[in-house]
């Protein structure tokens, strides 16, 4: 009689037991599979930036399926040995067949594996809100850059991330294609009027996860209705010097889904240095925004899908590069 059928249960049962290891080495305890995770890696000028190291992150739902194949092979297995007992004579084809394809989930841990770990730095999703806190009262301190009008420039560090806790996990929504808008002021004199505007494109949300990116185009941003979110930036109400650029405290306007909010913003301006220019390819003069806000869930047009989301707010980071226009 040839060797026990149940033999090709082990290659399978080895995939899983890789791709177990290769989840507990992830530490991120995610639900989802990213076949690119996104990482957030620090950056001396923009804070933070996304990683170009994308590796394969294993979920639990993957992990799923390799068991569900490991319970296949050895449901299998247990047919073929009671069939080829009753027989007499072994099932060659079914065994062959067996072998041809027990290895190949294999494949899943070891491209994982294969396509490296977390980035030195790297955190799973944009920390919160740091730096320099203005209270509201005078506005002061200025910015060595020309007065007049800028725009934001398509760039890593332009994006909006709302930070989101749902189906039991945490992860962001960013929008960081598409994103036009500009900014007009005098960085020397602040008590000047100052405008700004900015406009994402509601179907290039990326939360990161393909098939969610997809759910939450569809689902809850509705964007053939919807093709864009917007912000309008009112008066400053605050500011204060902070190294060569300024902390602020501002009043703003966020259009969303066909309903308005008014917001408080808070966050930092500063100026693109010579070093900073070269590093991140930017022309000069530019300004570097790091703003926070955040939306009530209830107050907007999502509340009736507030009970998906795992608490009563949006915290939303906006970054931005603006070039001086010319």
């Amino acid at each position: 009689m040839p060797r026990s059928p149940f033999l090709q249960v082990i290659p399978p049962a080895a995939a899983l037991g890789l791709g177990g290891l290769r989840w507990l080495l992830q530490g991120s305890g995610n639900l989802y599979t990213a076949t690119a995770k996104r990482f957030y890696v620090p950056d001396p000028d923009l804070g933070w930036r996304i990683s170009s190291s994308e590796p394969v992150w294993l979920g639990l739902e993957v992990l799923a399926i390799l068991g569900a194949i490991v319970v296949g092979f050895a449901v299998a297995a247990a047919i073929v040995r009671w069939r080829e007992r009753k027989t007499g004579r072994p099932i060659r084809w079914l065994r062959i067949l067996g072998w041809a394809v027990c290895g190949v989930p294999l494949i899943v841990p070891v491209l994982a594996f294969a396509s490296g770990g977390r980035p030195s730095g790297g955190v799973d999703e944009l920390p919160g809100a740091s730096g320099v806190q203005v209270a509201a009262g005078e506005v002061g301190g200025m910015i060595d850059a020309p007065a007049g009008r800028y725009q934001v420039l398509e760039h890593d560090g332009s994006a909006i991330s709302v930070h989101l806790s749902a189906g039991g996990e945490v992860f962001d929504a960013r929008f960081a294609k598409g994103i036009t808008g500009t900014l007009a002021l005098d960085p020397h004199d602040l008590h000047q009027p100052i405008s700004g505007a900015i406009t994402a494109l509601t179907a290039e949300v990326d939360t990161g996860i393909a098939l969610r990116s997809k759910h939450a185009r569809e689902e809850y941003l509705h964007v053939d209705q919807f093709p864009t979110l917007g912000f309008t930036l009112g008066a400053l109400t605050a500011a204060k010097q902070d190294g060569a650029g300024i902390a602020f405290r501002a009043a703003g306007t966020v259009a969303m889904m066909g309903k308005t909010h008014a917001v408080e913003v808070t966050g930092t301006l500063k100026p693109v240095d010579a070093t900073a220019a070269a590093r991140l390819k930017v022309p000069t003069p530019a300004l570097l925004v790091q703003a926070d806000f955040t939306l009530a869930i209830r107050d907007t047009a999502l509340a009736g899908d507030a009970g998906d989301f795992d608490g009563p707010d949006l915290p939303i980071h906006v970054s931005l590069v603006l070039v001086a226009n010319r």
